[in-house]
């Protein structure tokens, strides 16, 4: 199946989920009081998880940014933020969330870096924000154990299954990270999947291409493992970024003017439910999301406050990024065509007026051969 026809089929998924939650939402809940509690919100909340959202965006590309510059590969500020913008939102309408990093790798290599060199990159920034993911909310477990038993107590079996499928990916991508050997298997099965299905017709010179790329990914790795002081900044990027997104929860919960439950048990929640939606294989973990918010925070939303909280929340967490990531890679294939089509125009014109200059130089010379 194609790109396109993939993400046309993500695209339809996540608005047969959307209107999913807001016809359960409005049939479930008395549109008075769903009408009082968006009344409730401020154009100063909205703002704020606005900020959030941003705050987000940034310091996905910031983790780049900072471990390229001590790479000797540096990109712009602007560039950082475009490439965790880029992944974001293919992250997000893709299964999985397996389609941001091929996407990040493709555009870091058009910006000069090697993908040995990105690919160490993004391995890195997931590495310390699961790990900063499981530690944090080990931790706020700890603190909060019996709300999280009062609150969560009948899906505490999901929150552990999306702590052993989270130890599991971390594990997997430790291993590539030490090791050439698990490395060469990847890609030897890889290039052999490839084969099969008529994409690799060299197989011999794919391989030699990608041992190159080996080297330089592993060699970069081990860079940044011989520097504590720069892993230390990564990982307190990704402890910002998470907080970021959890924020908007608590924004989102003093906006209402609803009191009983403390700003840490609102993220303590919060981390949770991440842990627990990020292993299902749907774009945007949809559904898994939405569900999961409705369980997770039955007891600290009224009914009607819960529905708009859900949206809203939904909306700043996910949907503003997949908005945002179309506006940006739209806007892009447009410039790139008008440039396409820009030097075409130059290119034929330039032709033409080699063509018209052709014939005088012909008359020119053949007035120095025939002189009256």
């Amino acid at each position: 199946m194609k790109a396109s026809a993939r993400n046309l089929l993500s695209f339809a998924f996540l608005l047969f989920t959307l209107g999913l939650v807001l016809y359960i939402g409005f049939s479930g809940n008395d549109i008075t009081e769903v009408w009082h509690a968006i009344r409730n919100l401020s154009w100063t909340s909205l703002l704020l998880c606005l900020l959030c959202w941003s705050v987000y965006v940034i310091t996905d590309g910031l983790s780049v940014f900072f471990f390229l510059k001590k790479q000797n590969y540096p990109i712009t500020f602007w560039q950082s933020t475009y490439i965790g913008m880029i992944g974001i939102y293919y992250c997000n309408l893709t299964p999985g969330a397996s389609g941001g990093q091929p996407l990040q790798i493709y555009h870091l290599k058009r910006m000069g870096v090697p993908i040995g060199i990105s690919g160490s990159a993004l391995s890195v920034k997931f590495f310390c924000f699961q790990l900063q993911l499981l530690v944090v909310g080990a931790i706020l477990w700890i603190f909060h154990g019996d709300f999280i038993a009062q609150k969560a107590g009948n899906v505490i079996w999901v929150i552990l299954m999306g702590y052993g499928f989270n130890f599991l990916s971390i594990g997997m991508v430790l291993t590539l990270a030490i090791s050439k050997r698990a490395v060469r298997t990847v890609i030897a099965l890889i290039i052999r999947i490839g084969v099969m299905l008529n994409i690799c017709k060299d197989p011999k010179k794919s391989t030699e291409k990608w041992e190159a790329h080996v080297s330089s990914f592993l060699s970069s790795v081990d860079l940044i493992r011989s520097r504590p002081k720069d892993l230390l900044i990564q990982f307190l990027i990704a402890l910002v970024q998470l907080f970021a997104l959890m924020a908007v929860i608590s924004v989102i919960y003093y906006a209402f003017g609803l009191s009983g439950t403390t700003f840490m048990e609102q993220i303590t929640m919060g981390v949770l439910l991440y842990i627990s939606a990020s292993y299902t294989p749907l774009p945007g973990a949809s559904g898994a999301q939405e569900g999961g918010f409705a369980v997770f925070f039955a007891g600290i939303f009224p009914p009607a406050y819960l529905f708009v909280a859900l949206l809203i929340w939904r909306f700043f967490t996910f949907y503003l990024s997949i908005l945002a990531g179309f506006l940006l890679t739209t806007g892009e294939s447009v410039t790139g065509l008008f440039r396409k089509n820009h030097t075409a125009s130059l290119a034929s014109a330039g032709q033409t007026e080699a063509g018209s200059s052709q014939p005088i130089q012909q008359e020119g010379s053949s007035q120095q051969d025939n002189p009256s």
